[in-house]
């Protein structure tokens, strides 16, 4: 409790002085098979060309062959471990990695992980026989001075059998059939007992509102999920508990510093049966008071999936119908997703928006279909649909630490499309091109915003094995890596709004990298901040879309196509044909001015495009399977769903276009018009029908009457024996029932023949 005071104390005094104090500047971390090195990243806040910074302005760290490292979650520093030496401390802002170990015997960790304030170290390693077996494998550590604190034993390679609240004041620790809890000196002060528990998730984060209720015997409420593996018969089972008072009818609690006086605990708050499910992954809300329920199998026994089967759940603490009592429910996925054969919407993935400051409920967004997948944006009580993103081949979603930019991508074995949008404004985020003064023609500087959504869609150069944003959500990194791809290894950086920074004004020179030496790049975490209103929740302001450059020109219409044609015309392709690896560097050319082969050419409009998938046609036959494929993507693109007035799952959500809903009244009129509209239509067809049969019985009749005549005498013969099996009792069919009903009118033909 002292530490968690102390760090509070500290927080706060960081948070009253971050006004006054420079901000800390972005900064990335990189380790390579060679040394762990240290960036910051520059200002990119414009297109335009700037003057390029020297290359190598990175800070090493350590030199030497690294196995993995850990972040601190204030951005400090970073644990790295090097196998023939163990794990190292790298401080950020104080001296490079001296090359000693910062904790004792840590040669064979191979796991490592912070608590959420960063005041311990949790680490793993294989089970062994030796002296110091008494210790344990699962080991916590201090964070600041490298001292063993406590041991536990665990046999798989895993870290998740231990975690902290937000606080660090109560450790939750995973055996069998139990929960065990531990103060944060590692007092055991309780237990939650669950039989064949295999797995529980604690929420890492501080909500705002609190996540935490104050106890009436002292101490704080902590939310937690716990997963039991369906046995005998009986199916899985997910409950949401609260700890001390809801913690199921099984476990009994123990008062803080009474070991011996306990008491019966209540139900759990909620309880989902999960009847095909073998994992579970668990996303908390940012306030930590509902979470995401992501089930699967490995394998699918219908055979309709390779992936295995999915669903979604949502968690919720409270349940406005049921005071006291928390709620598990099944996610609305929106009706225009693709179902496979079998029925059912597969889950590719779910994140939640991550700003806890959010008026309302906390808002989910989904992607959910068969490829194309569909995204789709969710309320955070009731599951409906709120908005759809659009259908495209996507499998990420990355959500801006302020929440209000969304990076919708097609990583792994997808070709690295990403859509940049804003949630706040609900559209796709416009990009502004800065144009020289020789490109636009004038006196001034000018630029060209690109607004169309086929243009907006970004595809990355090289394959993407890491992505993430920013901590002041301003850009956006994708890398590629080793060992996941030991080719074209190098990190790329993206504004918000989508537009690449040129390699030029980028710190790192990606060359160094290549073909496999890069194994990780990511983001510094921005430090504690400890406010809980808009202004100090966050290290970083929430800044919206940036405004146009002061003093330029937007250039629109044929002047914008002129500018960005002479523009491409001048640009110098890299020399190994790769946009920012290698060779000269170029400044950034939007997608309306590129050609498929090549840099350069003219603008040319999508609609009037040839060759491409959706856009005026397609040459080859993929590109026709494809638009094929994805016709109906665009009409789902960007749509805002209407909110439902019944009750959860009664009906299927409607979608309100940009003439807004109809009442039912009139979707009751246009249905019956519709109706009139297609029996007039199937009743002309059929007195068309008719008119085309009479002229071509005229026209055989003229050819050749004594044919016809023949045809009439043989088919009436047919008749005649028809009626006889209708008089014996036999059942017509329709096809004797027509002939009966033209008896007549064959007669009149015969007659009319004069044979």
């Amino acid at each position: 409790v002292k530490s968690s005071a102390r760090r509070s104390t500290l927080t706060f005094a960081m948070a009253s002085s971050s006004a006054a104090a420079p901000r800390r500047p972005i900064r990335l971390l990189f380790r390579s098979k060679e040394a762990v090195e240290l960036y910051e990243l520059p200002d990119t806040a414009s297109s335009a060309a700037a003057t390029s910074p020297p290359k190598g302005r990175g800070k090493t760290l350590y030199k030497g062959r690294t196995t993995f490292h850990a972040l601190n979650p204030d951005g400090e520093c970073a644990y790295v471990h090097d196998a023939a030496v163990g794990l190292i401390r790298c401080d950020f802002d104080g001296k490079a990695g001296v090359g000693g170990p910062f904790l004792c015997d840590s040669k064979a960790i191979q796991l490592a992980r912070c608590s959420p304030l960063g005041s311990y170290l949790l680490t793993w390693e294989r089970p062994n026989s030796g002296a110091n077996n008494n210790e344990g494998n699962l080991k916590v550590w201090d964070a600041k001075t490298g001292s063993f604190t406590k041991g536990f034993s665990c046999k798989k390679a895993t870290l998740i059998t231990l975690q902290w609240t937000h606080d660090e004041r109560l450790v939750f620790h995973l055996v069998t059939n139990e929960v065990h809890v531990y103060t944060n000196d590692f007092v055991r002060v309780g237990k939650v007992r669950c039989m064949g528990i295999a797995s529980f998730s604690l929420p890492s984060v501080k909500g705002t509102p609190a996540n935490t209720v104050a106890n009436k015997d002292g101490g704080d409420k902590y939310l937690l999920t716990a997963f039991m593996h369906g046995t005998k018969g009986k199916p899985a089972r997910v409950d949401l508990l609260r700890y001390p008072d809801r913690i199921g009818r099984e476990s009994s609690t123990v008062s803080h510093g009474e070991e011996k006086a306990s008491k019966p605990s209540g139900p759990s708050l909620a309880s989902k049966s999960l009847f095909n499910a073998e994992e579970v992954t668990v996303q908390w809300s940012p306030r930590a008071d509902s979470a995401l329920l992501l089930t699967q199998t490995a394998v699918d026994t219908t055979g309709e999936s390779y992936y295995g089967s999915t669903h979604l759940f949502l968690l919720l603490e409270n349940d406005s119908q049921r005071p006291g009592f928390g709620s598990a429910v099944s996610v609305t996925l929106p009706s225009q997703a693709a179902k496979d054969t079998s029925g059912a919407v597969p889950i590719v993935g779910a994140s939640w928006i991550s700003n806890p400051l959010i008026n309302g409920p906390v808002p989910f967004a989904v992607i959910s279909g068969r490829m194309p997948a569909l995204t789709s944006l969710h309320h955070g009580t009731t599951t409906e649909p709120t908005f759809l993103f659009g259908r495209a081949h996507r499998n990420s979603l990355d959500v801006s630490p302020h929440g209000r930019f969304i990076v919708c991508g097609g990583y792994g074995n997808l070709a690295g499309g990403m859509d940049f949008w804003d949630r706040n404004k609900s559209k796709r985020i416009p990009r502004r091109v800065t144009l020289p003064t020789n490109a636009s023609g004038g006196d001034g500087e000018s630029y060209v915003t690109i607004k169309e959504p086929t243009d907006l869609s970004v595809t990355s150069s090289s394959p993407v094995v890491g992505h993430q944003w920013s901590p002041d959500s301003r850009t956006y990194l994708v890398s590629t890596t080793s060992p996941r791809m030991n080719v074209d290894n190098g990190v790329h950086i993206y504004r918000y709004d989508g537009s690449m920074v040129g390699a030029e004004k980028l710190p790192w020179d990606n060359s160094k990298y290549q073909p496999d030496k890069l194994l990780s790049a990511e983001y510094i975490a921005a430090p504690f901040s400890g406010g809980e209103d808009e202004k100090s929740f966050f290290y970083y302001p929430d800044r919206p879309q940036s405004p146009p450059p002061r003093g330029c020109t937007e250039l629109k219409g044929e002047a914008a196509k002129a500018a960005l044609a002479k523009l491409s015309s001048q640009i110098v392709q890299p020399k190994n044909g790769k946009n920012g690896i290698g060779g000269a560097a170029s400044a950034y050319i939007p997608p309306a001015a590129r050609k498929a082969k090549g840099v350069g050419g003219a603008y040319v409009p999508p609609g009037a495009r040839k060759g491409s998938a959706g856009r005026g046609g397609g040459g080859s036959l993929a590109e026709r399977m494809r638009q094929e494929r994805e016709g109906s993507a665009a009409n789902v693109s960007g749509i805002k769903v209407t909110k439902r007035t019944g009750p959860v799952g009664a009906s299927s959500v409607s979608v309100s276009g940009a003439t807004g809903e109809k009442s039912k009244s009139a979707l009751r009129r246009e249905k019956q018009r519709l109706m009139k509209e297609k029996a007039e239509k199937q009743a002309a067809e059929e007195e068309e029908r008719k008119k085309e049969e009479e002229k071509a019985r005229a026209e055989a009749n003229k050819v050749n009457p004594d044919k016809r005549a023949k045809k009439i005498k043989k088919t009436l013969k047919q008749i005649e024996e028809i009626k006889k099996k209708k008089d014996s009792g036999a059942e017509m069919n329709d096809d004797q029932k027509r002939k009966l009903a033209s008896e007549e009118d064959l007669r009149k033909e015969l007659a009319s023949l004069g044979l």
